[in-house]
């Protein structure tokens, strides 16, 4: 991926900025806090968005400008040939669009960050892992210990990720462990629910044996009960009607009772109607008077309650008329007493003018405030005059030793390079030298003479190899002829045998002596072949036995073609470093040339910039104060300060601070007395209106109050009569009310005949009743009931009614105990199901427990961790090589071990990063961290992006590391972030970044 450009609205500190990336070095420069690590943060974003936000810890709101609604970032680069721009804008609703080639590639976030992922084959961890370089990581490379330091590569590669899971995965194993304890605690119980199961059945057993029994039992007291029963009912019956007959005994007693208390009743109350009508005809007349006085004094109490609120409303109006006259009187000695009796009509005009003088007064007081802090400011000026003065020699000298540290600051930064350059060949021609004696004495030890005769002998005896294998292959040939023959003559013999008057060859007719005759000549050809074919064997096995002299003498042409390989590549190794030694001796004699125009009057350039910078840092704090006090001349306007004081002085001339104090304070003591009188002036007018007031509403309740008066007084005469017939009313009154009583309780008004007529009625009821009660004598002598025998037949019947419940009961109690043991039984037979379930699921617990170790032993550090470093190593090795081949340094060979130790081959042995030196140990770094990127991306990398390199590094680092960046060819584009000022002489590209009122604005410098 090659970056082109990026614009940034609104993100962070970055109102409105655009930069455009060019191939090579691009050095982002600017003070902590300026902005500039937050391009990498917008490029990031751009890229992957909200994911990208969770990885750095922001949000929406703290990514957006404070004060802005909405932000946007627009990022343009290229990957395999084709161009891609991503836009990315927030205004509370997230969106994206990519495009490819200037055409629309994908519109939606979702759409975009996949298509990104797949394009740059990276996911946002392994971007910045592999193309984003960390504030510190290349430090951490150096000055690690080698276990931290293999710790940092594994987090880089995501090794460390497997061995989170390898930790995570035990509390995992933990966890289903716990559940396999519960498990085997569980089953522990199996023996007990087992015993206890056993138990419940021989229990059941018995209690059903005893059911048995006692259903037996209340069949027999069933039968005792139902006699019982029998006799118990007919004596209940019998009992029945006694209490029946004994019940209507007790109401006709008690209806007789009732009906002799109802004439005496009677006979009472006609005594009482003759007592009332003779009182009440004696003193009718005084009665009538009472009753009559009575309801006059209702009427009039009932009117004066209606005129009682006008009566206190009228009683209350006085008071407050004399309480308002009483205020009328005091206000209006108040108003006769003030200075001011003889011009109240002009107190708001006296006031409004003193209002004016107070203000007139006061703004002179600020004039004179304004006099003391001008008369101070121009104390000040003249102050920072005198610092002017006398510091300004401190400033010119401050000025000129400043250029000439910058001008020195660039030469004794050419002196250092030029000096790191010579102890660095230096260095070469020392590892050259050790290097080319190792390769002479290995030259020496080699007779190359006689590694090329054994050369030229090996090729004569693969000549003569060549010519025994053909041998070889001719008499394997030929014994093949010879078997085919001897198979033949075995045929033919086979034949022979058999035959019988004709040849089997010929056809001929044959007798026995031909026969004979030809099988003895088929014998011994027979034999010749077999003589032959023993002959050709064993000259094979002299030539096979050549062969594998000749073989074993071949066989050594390999290490004599190593020797001879070994010895030309020394050789040329040897001609090439003596090349390059005489180079380096050259460019050492240029440098050291160089060097000495660096001596100045007999001192390095470094010790004279050291001088001035001690002279500088003395005459500093002068040079701070002379621009403190210039800068503080040329922000005041002294001219203007001057006219002012003079204006203002003349202004306040003849006043002084205490004078307008005095002054204000009297204005404001008549200011507040006249209002004062104002307002009593006004309070006068409102008690003058109120008195009217009160008055006319007295005079609307004065015929009221009248009335209440002579109504008040007919009352006291009525109630003195009413109290003289008091006596007489109580009499007639009670008679009344018996009277009245009586009619109320019988409902009728001629009480006195009614009364008679009933005394005879119930005369004649009582009669009746006592005819009645005879009868029901009569019948209880017939029936003959005795409670005592009812007694003894009802406690027999109840003793039989107890036994047969208390059978019944204990029958419901063994049914009930039989019911809780087969629940019981249930219950068990249920656990011990389930137990035998568990036991499954303990094996299956056992089983998967293995399988969750063995996996977790996949994640740990012998596992798939040692695969991944095993798989990464020599992949990052080669890329290290790659990278680190060009520094030119003088080391054949860098090798990374399995547990990411890094190791340096050189002619005088093998070396660790920290036996190097500065420069070396920082082009490892480097390198390291360039092949792991490579490795990551799997392929070259392109981009490269480094925040903060230089930091924790010390100056001399620094500079090595300035050095090495600009012999990196590799890595077509290198963006690198930093406020060290030493990168911008390597880079192509130098965008300054500041900040002003908040805001980031950016400068772009071409080298």
């Amino acid at each position: 991926m090659i970056i082109n450009s990026i614009t940034i609205n609104n993100f962070k500190s970055h109102v409105n900025t655009k930069i455009t990336f060019n191939d090579g070095i691009i050095a982002i420069i600017g003070e902590n806090g300026s902005g500039k690590s937050s391009i990498f943060e917008a490029m990031f974003f751009a890229l992957f968005g909200a994911d990208a936000l969770r990885r750095m810890g922001l949000t929406y709101d703290e990514i957006i400008t404070k004060g802005k609604k909405a932000m946007s970032v627009e990022l343009d680069f290229e990957v395999n040939g084709n161009s891609y721009k991503v836009v990315r804008e927030y205004d509370g609703r997230s969106s994206a669009k990519l495009y490819k080639n200037n055409e629309l590639y994908a519109k939606t976030v979702n759409e975009v960050n996949r298509a990104i992922s797949e394009i740059l084959g990276v996911d946002k961890d392994m971007f910045l892992n592999s193309i984003y370089i960390k504030q510190g990581e290349i430090a951490n490379l150096l000055n690690l210990p080698p276990a931290d330091r293999k710790e940092v590569i594994g987090k880089l590669l995501g090794i460390d990720d497997f061995e989170k899971c390898y930790q995570k995965m035990r509390d995992v194993i933990n966890e289903y462990r716990n559940q396999l304890k519960e498990v085997e605690v569980n089953l522990s119980y199996k023996e007990k629910f087992e015993k206890d199961l056993k138990e419940k059945e021989n229990q059941l057993a018995e209690k059903e044996k005893e059911l048995e029994r006692i259903k037996a039992n209340i069949d027999k007291i069933k039968t005792e009960y139902e006699t019982a029963k029998k006799n118990f009912v007919e004596w209940k019956e019998k009992k029945s009607l006694y209490e029946k007959l004994i019940n209507k005994l007790e109401e006709r007693e008690k209806a007789l009772e009732l009906e002799k208390n109802k004439l005496k009743n009677l006979k009472y109350d006609l005594d009482e109607v003759l007592k009332a009508n003779e009182i009440l005809k004696s003193h009718k007349g005084e009665y009538g008077e009472y009753k009559s006085l009575t309801n006059r004094i209702k009427e009039i109490e009932r009117r004066l309650r209606d005129l009682q609120p006008a009566y206190e409303e009228y009683i209350k109006l006085s008071k407050t008329l004399e309480n308002i006259e009483k205020d009328i009187k005091e206000l209006k000695e108040f108003v006769d007493k003030s200075k001011y009796k003889d011009r109240l009509d002009e107190l708001n005009e006296i006031l409004e003018s003193i209002k004016k003088r107070i203000e007139e007064v006061e703004k002179t007081a600020e004039l004179l405030g304004e006099l003391e802090i001008l008369s101070q400011k121009l104390n000040e000026i003249e102050k920072y005059k005198k610092i002017a003065n006398e510091c300004k020699k401190y400033y010119e000298e401050y000025l000129k030793l400043e250029e000439k540290i910058n001008e020195y600051n660039k030469l004794n930064l050419e002196y250092t390079k030029l000096l790191q350059n010579k102890e660095s060949i230096e260095e070469n021609i020392k590892n050259l030298n050790c290097e080319i004696e190792n390769i002479e004495k290995e030259l020496n030890g080699i007779n190359i003479e006689e590694i090329k005769k054994s050369l030229e002998e090996i090729e004569k005896k693969k000549e003569e190899l060549s010519q025994l294998q053909k041998e070889k292959e001719e008499l394997k040939q030929k014994i093949g002829e010879i078997n085919n023959e001897i198979n033949r003559l075995k045929k033919i013999l086979d034949e022979l045998k058999d035959v019988e008057g004709k040849c089997p060859l010929c056809k001929t007719p044959i007798d026995e002596n031909k026969k004979l005759d030809l099988i003895n000549s088929h014998k011994s050809q027979l034999d010749n072949k077999y003589n032959e074919l023993e002959e050709i064997k064993r000259k094979i096995k002299e030539i096979e036995n050549e062969i594998d002299k000749i073989n074993n003498e071949i066989a050594k042409e390999k290490q004599f073609r190593e020797i001879e390989t070994k010895y030309y590549e020394k050789k040329k190794r040897l001609e090439d470093l003596t090349l390059k030694m005489n180079g380096l001796k050259k460019e050492l004699i240029m440098i050291e040339n160089k060097l000495s125009s660096y001596i100045v009057n007999g001192k390095p350039i470094n010790e004279i910039l050291e001088e001035y910078k001690t002279k500088l840092n003395e005459i500093r704090d002068k040079y701070n104060e002379y621009i403190s006090a210039k800068n503080y001349l040329d922000s005041v306007d002294e001219e203007n300060l001057r006219r002012n004081f003079e204006d203002i002085k003349e202004k306040v001339k003849g006043w002084f601070k205490e004078k307008c104090k005095e002054e204000i304070k009297k204005l404001r003591d008549e200011e507040k007395e006249i209002t004062y009188l104002i307002n009593k002036i006004e309070e006068l007018k409102k008690k003058e209106n109120e008195f009217k007031n009160v008055e006319n509403k007295m005079l609307l309740k004065l015929g009221m109050y009248k009335e209440y008066l002579s109504l008040n007084e007919a009352l006291n005469d009525c109630r003195k009569r009413v109290e003289e017939l008091e006596n007489i009313y109580k009499i007639c009154n009670s008679a009344e009310i018996t009277l009245n009583n009586i009619k109320r309780k019988y409902g009728k008004e001629d009480i006195e005949n009614y009364i008679n007529n009933k005394i005879l009625e119930v005369n004649e009821k009582i009669k009746d009743i006592k005819e009645r009660i005879d009868y029901i004598n009569q019948k209880l002598n017939e029936i003959n009931y005795s409670e005592e025998e009812f007694k003894k037949i009802e406690e027999e019947f109840e003793k039989k009614q107890e036994k047969l419940k208390n059978a019944e009961i204990e029958k419901g109690k063994i049914e009930s105990e039989i019911k809780y043991l087969r629940d019981d039984i249930e219950t068990l037979n249920l656990k011990l199901k389930e137990l035998s379930d568990l036991e499954k699921e303990k094996e299956k617990l056992i089983k998967f427990i293995d399988y969750l170790n063995k996996v977790r032993s996949v994640f740990g550090k012998d596992g798939f961790q040692k695969y991944l470093r095993k798989i990464y190593t020599p992949l990052i090795q080669k890329y290290l090589n790659e990278a680190f081949n060009e520094f030119d340094l003088p080391y054949s060979f860098v090798e990374l071990t399995e547990d990411l130790e890094i190791k340096l081959h050189s002619p005088t042995g093998v070396l660790t990063i920290d036996n190097l030196s500065g420069g070396e140990q920082i082009a490892v770094a480097l390198s390291l961290r360039l092949a792991i990127a490579n490795a990551l991306i799997g392929n070259k990398v392109e981009c490269i992006i480094l925040d903060e390199p230089t930091v924790y590094l010390d100056e001399n680092r620094r500079a090595k590391l300035a050095e090495i960046f600009r012999k990196i060819n590799s890595v077509p584009q290198m963006i690198i972030i930093t406020h060290h000022r030493e990168l911008e002489e390597v880079a192509d590209t130098i965008v300054n970044v500041t900040k002003e009122r908040g805001v980031s604005k950016v400068k772009i410098n071409e080298s």
